[in-house]
């Protein structure tokens, strides 16, 4: 077997310009569809669009002149005591489009008001205002409306100025002076209603309180504790002599009580035994006497675990230490009731002491107050004292430099721009679109695509044909472009084979219906045209498919020789096509892969080495069934069919996997069925002799250039069949 055709990823292809080229081409409807689309839609919002006019106005805003109040007092009329109260540039902006100017506006020109856009010229004091509507004549009025308005406002404000800043500094006076009083008022109530007349004062006191009876609360707990400890030593002192006081006895059947009911229990016990041996007692009789043994038998439990306090002899000391004892619980009981007033006097007096924190907070911010609010009315005061400078120094704001004209032409739409960048966007989003389901297509599209997919060479691309009886080369003109792709195949292939003897070739595919039979079929006669002798072994054991391209028997065949009930010259037939033999399936076994790994199918194959140049072997879809991978491991190589624009890219790399981890031999791919010929068969189908009926093959080829009746061979009609 030949060594391993490398094909390393340095030497893999890049995506190429002309590979772009391609995926245009096959994406084309959806970028043309994308684009008449996009531009249609522009040039009909263009054609009914609304045409808008605009119109310009500009004004002129006066720059504020030196303050005559430099006091920087910061009060709230300190604006108005200067010379000038001009707004700066973006102030006046916002003012021009403020509510109460639009709808002053609204009540001089009615109707529908235009849009405006207002903006100031960057580094000067002048502002442009522009107004856009689908009237001419209208957008200019409401823009010379809009700033005649604002002046008269701006004047108006500036003549009153004074009485309102009058007004405001009156009132402002008034409002502190209220303030102050308020402040004033609270403060007082505050220390009546809190005995905190002299704060510092009270707080000292109530120190000095809580102390104290913090003291005396220590003293009488302390008593307490010592009073506590004596009483333990007492309570001690008397359990030792509760213990050491008892008798001992023996055991509790030495007690008088616990002998006397033992022997009341032993004297029912005979009676009710008495009872036993009587024939006609009643049941009432022996349930009363079983209830009386019951009774004393809990006496008896009783007894004994009583009479060790019954025989007991109480010590002489016992009832001083408990008189003792009980005197301690007294003087306890006093002196818990004087804790627990000093208790809550000290927790009174504790919480008063907590509330000075807040009350100082408080007592400072009333205090605060009312220093702010003093300050605050001396403000008003002083500030209403210059309200007259301003009258003398009231000037003019704003004014108006440019008046808006009537527009002729319209700003929007523009119909030429707009349908520039519909054709422009159309495109992109098109060549987006594309390249978007070019990306989430999982199909092989090209040689390119499958070499770069593969990192095999692509040793040959199948054209489509879309006639029903021309898909087979024996029923095709010598220079059509179908013929042309198997002899380009056949040259690659045998190039791929330089160095190395390829006398065996399985051509199998990764899923069903990809071409490899059709394929199989024509490189076969193909090769024959080189005067090769080929062997078509049809290995496909499951869907057979050669004997009806061929229109032979599809049994006896491979199955047959392998099984020993035939013999190879029995089952080997003749094409019709020199040099081309075939070697159908046979008959359907139920282990095709176990078959076609035996020693006998290495021995077949031997055997058809001696009388042949090349055989190829039509095996199964290698993700279907393990047969192709089983054969490809005992050939010289494999090639690997792709259906244009159908087999999937996943399922093509499964089937190399498959493949390799057989150690086959993967010569290349062939590109099956492309809707569209290469560059090679582009030109090939014009390069052609002017009469076609004065050119064949060379005689050794043993196939005519024309068309030929099928003799028992190829049928005209024959279409690639689905199941290969």
């Amino acid at each position: 077997m030949q060594d391993r055709t490398e094909f390393t990823p340095e030497a893999a292809p890049t995506i190429s310009l002309r590979e772009y080229g391609d995926i245009l081409r096959r994406r084309r409807t959806i970028i043309l569809q994308t684009l008449v689309i996009v531009l249609v839609a522009g040039i009909l919002v263009t054609l009914f669009q609304t045409p808008t006019y605009q119109a310009t106005a500009r004004l002129l805003v006066r720059p504020p002149s030196l303050s005559l109040n430099v006091s920087g007092g910061g009060g709230p009329l300190e604006e108005l005591m200067r010379s000038s109260t001009t707004y700066n540039v973006p102030t006046q902006v916002e003012m021009l489009n403020s509510r109460d100017m639009q709808k002053k506006l609204q009540e001089k020109i009615g109707g529908d008001l235009p849009k405006f856009d207002i903006e100031p010229v960057e580094g000067t004091t002048i502002i442009v205002v522009k107004a856009e509507g689908d009237n001419p004549d209208r957008v200019a009025t409401a823009a010379n409306t809009l700033l005649k308005e604002y002046v008269n406002t701006v004047n108006d404000n500036e003549g009153g100025g004074i009485g309102r800043a009058v007004t405001l500094a009156e009132q402002g006076r008034k409002d502190a002076l209220a303030k102050k009083t308020k402040y004033e008022r609270e403060l007082l109530i505050f220390r009546q209603r809190n005995h905190v007349e002299d704060y510092e004062a009270s707080l000292k006191s109530q120190q000095e309180t809580v102390a104290s009876v913090g003291s005396n609360y220590r003293v009488v707990h302390d008593k307490m504790q010592a009073l506590e400890r004596q009483k333990a030593s007492v309570r001690n002192l008397l359990n030792t002599i509760v213990q050491s006081s008892k008798v001992a006895i023996p055991t509790a059947d030495s007690d008088a009580e616990v002998r006397a009911i033992n022997q009341k229990l032993a004297e029912l016990r005979i009676e009710r035994k008495a009872l036993d041996s009587i024939s006609n007692v009643s049941k009432e009789r022996v349930a009363a006497l079983d209830g009386q043994i019951r009774d004393w038998q809990n006496q008896l439990a009783n007894a004994r675990a009583t009479f060790k306090e019954r025989n007991s002899v109480i010590n002489q000391n016992y009832e001083v230490y408990a008189n003792q004892l009980l005197q301690y619980d007294i003087e306890l009981s006093g002196l818990a009731a004087q804790a627990a007033d000093m208790s809550k006097t000290l927790a009174d007096a504790s919480k008063r002491l907590s509330q000075f924190p807040a009350w100082e907070q408080q007592h400072r911010r009333l205090q605060e107050e009312i220093k702010t609010a003093t300050k605050l009315l001396d403000s008003w005061n002083d500030q209403g004292n210059m309200l007259e400078l301003r009258e003398k120094t009231k000037s003019p704001t704003v004014t108006v430099i440019d008046e808006a004209v009537a527009p002729n032409e319209p700003i929007r739409p523009k119909r030429a721009q707009n349908i520039f960048f519909s054709f422009v966007l159309g495109a992109f989003l098109g060549l987006c679109l594309a390249l978007l389901q070019e990306l989430f297509d999982d199909r092989i599209n090209s040689p390119e695509e499958a070499e770069r997919v593969l990192r095999l060479p692509s040793l040959g691309q199948v054209p489509l044909i879309e006639e029903e009886g021309l898909r087979m080369i024996r029923d095709i003109s010598t220079f059509s472009p179908l013929m042309e792709s198997y002899r380009s195949l056949r040259t690659n292939i045998n190039f791929a084979a330089v160095g190395a003897s390829l006398r065996t070739l399985v051509v199998t595919s990764s899923v069903p219906a990809e071409g490899k039979s059709t394929t199989v079929a024509n490189l076969a006669m193909s090769m024959a045209m080189e005067g090769k002798r080929v062997i078509i072994v049809d290995a496909d054991l499951r869907r057979p498919s050669q004997h009806k391209l061929f229109k032979i028997d599809s049994s006896p065949g491979l199955t047959d020789i392998l099984l020993g009930t035939h013999r190879l010259d029995q089952v080997l037939r003749n094409t019709g096509v020199p040099n081309v033999q075939i070697l159908p399936a046979g008959t359907p076994p139920p282990n095709p892969a176990e078959l076609l790994g035996s020693a006998e199918m290495m021995k077949l194959i031997d055997r058809l080495k001696e009388i042949s140049d090349l055989i190829l072997f039509d095996s199964p879809p290698a993700l279907a069934v393990a047969d192709s991978i089983v054969l490809s491991s005992r050939v010289d190589g494999v090639l690997l069919v792709i259906a244009f624009g159908e087999t999937k890219k996943a399922n093509t790399r499964k089937a190399q996997e498959l493949l390799g981890r057989a150690n086959a031999n993967i010569l290349g791919t062939v590109l099956n069925r492309m809707e569209s010929p290469s560059s090679g068969y582009y030109y090939g189908k014009y390069y052609v002799p002017a009469t076609l009926d004065s050119l064949s093959e060379s005689p050794s080829s043993g196939i005519d250039s024309r068309p030929a009746e099928p003799v028992g061979a190829i049928s005209s009609g024959t279409t690639e069949s689905k199941e290969d």
